[in-house]
């Protein structure tokens, strides 16, 4: 009964002076800018990607976050060179516009993790799951041009900062076959802070 009593004193304590920040749901939606590294660098025309990211993260205390996120990344194209190349694709359909646009090879991940925040602002991060990796194959007589997905797993540990209603975070993304990037992103965060 002492005991009891004495778990009870402890958790109503901690519950007064500890923010009520668990239990809660945010969401973010943003976008970042990627460079593929290892053997993705060897395979790609251009040094940078870029893309967008969502994110549905739930408060478990004041400094443990769980993050739900998914995103893509496409890498740069050459197929558009010049401002005249760009303004031809206004006469042409949505699957042409995209077709042109999206790199030969882009990635989106799926991924749930962890954030911790060691300090009020600054949070570390990691995060594991599934990369759909896309590459564009060109077509021959007996096939036609177009992506062929292939699913992997990928693992990303992480660090951000908050800055109001905005999140910055730098990542490194790894999966299997060599195939990683870093990424730089920036979100806004969507529900109470």
């Amino acid at each position: 009964m002492t005991q009891a009593l004495r778990t009870l004193v402890v958790l109503a304590v901690l519950g007064a002076i500890t923010p009520a920040a668990h239990g809660q749901f945010n969401f973010n939606l943003g976008g970042e800018v990627a460079r593929p590294s290892s053997g993705l660098a060897d395979l790609v025309e251009e040094d940078y990607g870029y893309g967008a990211h969502a994110a549905l993260t739930y408060w478990f205390s004041y400094r443990v976050q769980f993050v739900c996120s998914g995103g893509y990344v496409t890498y740069g194209s050459e197929k558009i060179r010049s401002r005249t190349e760009a303004e031809d694709l206004v006469d042409q359909g949505l699957d042409a516009i995209v077709d042109r646009i999206e790199g030969n090879y882009s990635s989106i991940p799926v991924t749930a993790g962890l954030r911790f925040y060691p300090l009020e602002r600054l949070f570390v991060q990691g995060t594991a799951g599934v990369v759909y990796k896309r590459t564009r194959q060109t077509g021959n007589a007996n096939t036609k041009e177009g992506f062929v997905t292939e699913r992997d797993l990928v693992v990303s540990p992480g660090v951000g900062l908050l800055l109001g209603r905005f999140s910055l975070q730098a990542q490194y993304n790894v999966s299997r076959d060599d195939w990683k990037w870093m990424s730089l992103g920036v979100s806004m965060i969507f529900g109470k802070l």
